[in-house]
């Protein structure tokens, strides 16, 4: 067994005790062929509730679901209102943009080269279960929506992470499959899947699948980022709800392929022990050690409801 898996049995155990048709052809994960590592411990910066950002802009509840950074900003989506709360990096102060307090189903943000956004719907509807973007003006304002090619097979169940790229002069989106293998809550862990998408005839199509490495053994996937690295390559991270853990290897676009080496951290637990940081949704890179995520709402227990619906800085150690 490899550590990670160790850890995430724990994890597991942790979330337990508080009661916390794929498209395209799937390349093999690359691999260096070593044990993945230990996961080690993120250091908190700062954490705010968003509530206490956004006092008087909204309800009582802000469900996030998605953060990325652009233009020096954290942007924030919810699945329960279709306004982008926009927040300083330094957790002072918050806006919502325009939107309506409803169940926008929107799971996950991320931002373009020339300022625009793209939300991903997970699932439409209860009656179509396709994955559906919708794209954003720089104020956050609706532009248009489009369907993807990928079918489900449960009403959100579906696409839960989202990072965009320009490869070639072409616009692509990462979409991160919510399950292991794209399917159920109960697929066996090492199968994570993120759907390559590009717009062809007003549907985003699959370009190619990729295939998380098999250390990458999370019950769940929240949300990706990526970091360019200046050689063509990226830094890639992935958060798991579930597992309350984190990855970060590397994404490359010639071939397309998630690979290692894999590192692995974990949030901090609560005081007595247990999984604290049980709903973390999204994930955004703000530099090479420093990453901003987000929190849903939380199952209700004690140490659950001290992180949930918040935004929260955390650095990885050097």
């Amino acid at each position: 067994m490899t550590p990670f898996a160790r850890v995430r049995r724990t994890l597991l155990a942790g979330a337990s005790a508080l009661s916390c048709h794929s498209n395209g052809a799937v390349p093999p994960a690359a691999s260096d062929g070593a044990s993945p590592p230990a996961p080690v411990r993120l250091e908190l910066v700062t954490e705010k509730k968003l509530s206490k950002l956004l006092s008087g802009k909204i309800g009582k509840d802000y469900e996030a679901s998605g953060v990325v950074v652009s233009g020096g900003s954290l942007y924030v989506a919810a699945d329960d209102t279709t306004s982008i709360a926009v927040i300083d990096t330094a957790l002072d102060r918050g806006a919502l943009g325009p939107g309506t307090v409803t169940s926008s189903q929107y799971e996950a943000i991320t931002a373009t080269d020339d300022g625009r956004f793209y939300v991903m719907i997970e699932t439409a509807s209860e009656t179509d279960l396709r994955g559906e973007v919708v794209e954003l003006d720089a104020s956050t304002a609706f532009v248009r929506s489009a369907f993807t090619d990928v079918t489900f097979r449960e009403f959100n169940k579906g696409f839960e992470g989202l990072a965009w790229l320009r490869n070639g002069g072409d616009e692509y989106l990462l979409a991160l499959c919510q399950n292991n293998d794209c399917k159920d809550d109960d697929t066996t862990p090492g199968k994570g899947r993120v759907k390559v998408l590009e717009l062809a005839g007003g549907v985003w199509t699959t370009a190619v699948s990729l295939k998380l490495p098999n250390d990458v053994e999370f019950l769940d996937y929240s949300d990706l980022a990526i970091r360019a690295n200046g050689d063509g390559s990226y830094t890639a991270a992935v958060v798991s709800h579930r597992s309350s853990a984190l990855w970060i290897g590397t994404l490359t676009t010639s071939p397309w392929a998630l690979a290692g080496p894999s590192k692995f951290y974990e949030f901090p637990p609560g005081d007595d022990g247990r999984v604290a940081y049980c709903s973390v949704e999204g994930v955004t890179f703000l530099g090479p050690d420093v990453l901003a995520f987000v929190s849903d709402k939380s199952d209700g227990t004690d140490e659950c409801t001290k992180e949930e619906e918040s935004i929260h800085i955390f650095k990885t150690p050097s």
